[in-house]
């Protein structure tokens, strides 16, 4: 492809620029007793301020490398932690190498901390990065900040990274910003307000169980600058365009030392979304969050969940307020509360070309459109009590609602029917969660914690289906006197689920440590759904004789007790565990008890980390999991899920069964510019709630089945960064290969999956010139059995620039190129998309405009694909027309 040669040659080009006119000015910092010292800060002060500052940090072996102006005049300023300070002035005409010595400093740590603003400050399991030294003069808002620190990373979906490891709570001068996910956080705190950022691995919401509960969340807490506090901050944007476009995006923040006021609101018609399904996601606590929780996973499928799945939209409009407050009552009591509300509507459309690979190959064209009224919130009030060192009380109250309508019209065109769907959906469901958590410090050698928990839901969803032709026929007992055919269905849930556990840690020396674990969980879900066709007449054909419409009660209880054993040898700490669950689990269908069941479990565990050094860790987990599925699974009676799908549960399903492995390595170097992340998991599951499905045409009838087919996932990540000078390279790789089989029409049918790809980018941070980052990402998906194989290919470079100039402009643009190939079909797609921005705001000055175009190329839609056991969807996802807006901002 012409696109890639040329973003190659680019690369290449840069790579041969950064290195141009610069000398290197390496060499070791030692202590008195020339031990080498690991994190001391190099910083090289131009004295002309039209270069930029240079900062280097020593490695564990003292060695550090600074790359400086040929010929161009230095302040080297030298600091490490308890030290004296070393200052020289420079100038490099070659490489020089040059080694110094540090002398202890009899001043307090105090003194020394306040007197040495060091640039970058590592201490145990903390980073602090003094954010003024890093930054280059286009930044806005919090993320341009992060992604000038050395070793952290921000996607484009708010993530955060330090060193290849999730942030997973932020913090605003040590108070929890909302809900602590990043994404609220780096898309609308101002970057002149950060000072320093730090960054708290191994992070404990509790001082004196840090250490002790293995704590694998990482925090970063943005210190604002001593002008923002005490005073209301934050800007304001609106504007507009042509098409009645419209855009309001106030943000406001206020902190004191006992108060912290957080207020963000988003109203747009432009296409951009204030909350997706992965903001959902990150509320609920994460992916990982939901995986521990038995039926987490089922956020995916819930109604809520549909309304959200969708990033792209022919129209959208979108309401978004958010308010945060956390107040500090009395020295001992904290309350930190917050509303977030978002109104949305949404107008979609898809066409998809569908192919039945075992229904010989049957051709199916189906267009979908939508339109969604979406709304929902979410409130939590926490108050947290510490009447003493060795004593917390935390109390959390979440409240989640949500109700939508919306209307789906699908055109499902085949050889033999066409048939026309329009289905109304009103979900509705309030979500009030309690946790109380006690902790208790006895001694140094004896810690308790007791948890617990309350969550009730409720959720109804009443959806009427209108079709043109009769469906099912034979097994849905339609009336067909009619030309035209009504269906109503009610689905409701309403779950009471309450959870107990204490855990007591026992440290028996400093090296060896015993966690004994008790608790309960019970849970009582009562499911319904009801399946009738409404006559023209307004008589009611209830479908309850022939297998429809469950009224179920689902029971749950899981007793257990278990050990986790932590040892350390050196650098290697391994902490085995064992645990024994007692399940216990009835369900009455109608009335009637249909299941009564016990069952034990033992479920061993282990984990492993060898820390290399303090930069190079080396990590090994292994789990045997069990799960439990929700009501809705055990409902024994057929409902309708689409036009043409029928689901069928199962009550005599139990608990799913599946080891999981994960392996990682972590290294970084800033005396190299190097950063290495790389993960592997693997999954083998010995029981599973899986789908048995036939297929006649393009219906399908889908039962669920608890079975040992054989399923394995093998998956693999890694990522390579070296920065060079003004310029970091990155290569990240992924791949994901999967082997499992299925029942479809009654036969078994082995299936491999193959997902694998890469990206390659490279970033400058100049602080004079234009910042770009190059990059292309290249993806294979391959499936099949032994009766078809299917594969496609994307490419995608892509490039992203950012320029600060005549100190009052900032351009900002984005470029991708989309190449999409059916490797079957040979069909072949290509699209580009961009968007541009240009703002301006003189220095000093309050106000801001901008000028902006998203979708500049006004390209009509996106290319995907993707594939089941029986299906291959090629997808055209129709999106945002280009709009073109200006906005007016001010600084408060």
């Amino acid at each position: 492809m012409k696109q890639s040669k040329h973003l190659l040659f680019l690369v290449s080009l840069l790579t041969v620029m950064a290195t141009w006119g610069q000398n290197q000015l390496t060499g070791k910092v030692t202590d008195s007793l020339n031990e080498p010292l690991s994190g001391a800060n190099l910083i090289a002060i131009p004295v002309n301020d039209a270069l930029s500052m240079e900062f280097s940090i020593t490695d564990e072996r003292g060695r550090y490398r600074l790359n400086l102006k040929n010929d161009s005049a230095y302040v080297l300023e030298l600091s490490y932690l308890g030290y004296k300070k070393i200052s020289d002035t420079l100038r490099l005409a070659k490489d020089t190498p040059r080694n110094f010595k540090m002398e202890s400093s009899k001043e307090s740590l105090d003194e020394i901390l306040i007197k040495q603003k060091m640039a970058v400050l590592v201490r145990e399991d903390t980073i602090t990065y003094r954010a003024r030294v890093f930054k280059t003069g286009e930044e806005r808002k919090l993320r341009e900040v992060l992604k000038k620190l050395p070793g952290v990373e921000v996607d484009r979906e708010g993530n955060v990274t330090v060193n290849g490891k999730k942030v997973d709570k932020l913090m605003v001068d040590g108070k929890t910003f909302f809900t602590g996910d990043t994404k609220l956080a780096i898309e609308n705190i101002p970057a002149d307000a950060v000072d320093e950022v730090e960054v708290l691995d191994n992070y404990s919401e509790i001082p004196f169980l840090k250490g002790l509960e293995d704590s694998d969340k990482m925090a970063m807490n943005i210190k604002l600058s001593e002008g923002k506090k005490k005073f209301v901050f934050g800007d304001i944007e609106a504007g507009g365009g042509p098409e009645e476009r419209y855009v309001v995006h106030p943000t406001l923040f206020y902190y004191s030392p006992k108060t912290s006021v957080n207020v963000i609101g988003d109203f747009n018609n432009i296409g951009e979304r204030s909350f997706s399904m992965q903001d959902y996601i990150n509320f609920e606590g994460g992916i990982l969050a939901l995986m521990d929780n038995p039926g987490g996973l089922d956020i995916y499928n819930d109604d809520f969940s549909r309304f959200l799945r969708n990033d792209d939209f022919v129209y959208s409009k979108n309401e978004f307020g958010a308010f945060n407050i956390v107040q500090q009552i009395t020295d001992n009591l904290d309350v930190n509360a917050y509303t977030i509300a978002s109104n949305n509507k949404m107008e979609m459309l898809q066409e998809n070309d569908i192919t039945y690979v075992n229904n010989n190959g049957l051709d199916e064209f189906r267009e979908t459109r939508t339109n969604n009224n979406l709304f929902f919130s979410l409130n939590k009030l926490q108050l947290s009590f510490v009447p003493n060192v060795e004593e917390d009380l935390t109390y959390d109250a979440f409240v989640k609602t949500s109700r939508a309508d919306g209307l789906e019209q699908i055109t499902s065109e085949t050889p033999q029917n066409t048939t026309f769907v329009d289905t109304q959906n009103e979900p509705d469901a309030i979500d009030f969660t309690q946790n109380l958590k006690y902790s208790k410090q006895f001694s140094y050698k004896h810690t308790t914690t007791a948890t617990v928990n309350y969550k009730f839901s409720k959720d109804n969803n009443y959806r009427n289906w209108f079709f043109n032709r009769p469906l099912f026929s034979g097994i849905l007992p339609l009336v067909t006197e009619d030309e035209t055919f009504e269906l109503l269905q009610n689905t409701s849930s309403r779950l009471n689920k309450a959870a107990l556990e204490l855990k007591h840690y026992w440290v028996l020396n400093n090296t060896n440590h015993i966690y004994p674990v008790v608790g309960v969980d019970f849970l009582n879900q009562h499911f319904t759904t009801l399946d009738a066709q409404v006559l023209n007449s307004g008589e009611v054909n209830d479908f309850t004789e022939a297998g429809f419409n469950n009224d179920l009660d689902f029971r749950f209880m899981d007793q257990y007790f278990g050990f986790q054993y932590k040892m350390k040898l050196g650098d290697l700490i391994i902490k085995p565990g064992l645990f024994y669950h007692f399940y216990m689990w009835d369900i009455d269908q109608l009335g009637e008890q249909i299941t009564n069941k016990t069952k034990p479990v033992l479920l061993p565990e282990f984990e492993g980390q060898y820390e290399i050094h303090n930069s190079e860790k080396l990590k090994l987990k292994y789990k045997l999991n069990s799960r439990f599925s929700d009501a809705s699974t055990f409902a024994n009676r057929l409902r309708l899920t689409s036009f043409n799908r029928l689901y069928q549960g199962n009550e005599d399903l139990e608990n799913q069964l599946y080891h999981s492995a994960s392996l990682s390595y972590y290294k970084f170097s800033l005396f190299k510019g190097v950063f290495i992340n790389a993960n592997f998991n693997y999954t083998n599951r010995l029981k599973s709630v899986r789908n048995t499905t036939i297929i006649e045409g393009i219906d399908q009838i889908t039962t669920a089945i608890y079975t040992d087919l054989p399923e394995e996932t093998f998956s693999l990540s890694g990522s390579f960064s070296k920065k060079v000078n003004d310029f970091k390279f990155t290569l990240q790789t992924n791949g994901n290969l999967s082997n499992y089989s299925r029942i479809i029409n009654e036969e078994i049918l082995d299936y491999e999956s193959k997902k694998y790809g890469y990206t390659f980018k490279t970033e400058t941070s100049f602080k004079d010139l234009p910042n770009i980052e190059l990059g292309v990402e290249h993806r294979f998906n391959e499936f099949g059995n032994d009766n078809f194989n299917n594969s496609f290919e994307q490419i995608n470079p892509y490039a992203i620039l950012e320029y600060d100039f005549w100190n009052a402009f900032i351009l900002k643009a984005d470029y991708q190129y989309n190449y999409y190939e059916n490797k079957n079909t040979g069909d072949i797609n290509r699209f580009e998309i961009g968007n541009f921005s240009l703002y301006y705001s003189k220095e000093d000055s309050p106000w801001g405009f901008e000028i902006a175009v998203n979708n500049a190329f006004d390209v009509g839609y996106k290319r995907n694909n993707s594939f089941s056991q029986f299906i291959i969807r090629d997808q055209r996802i129709f999106i945002h027309p280009r709009t073109a807006f200006l906005k007016i901002s001010y600084k408060l």
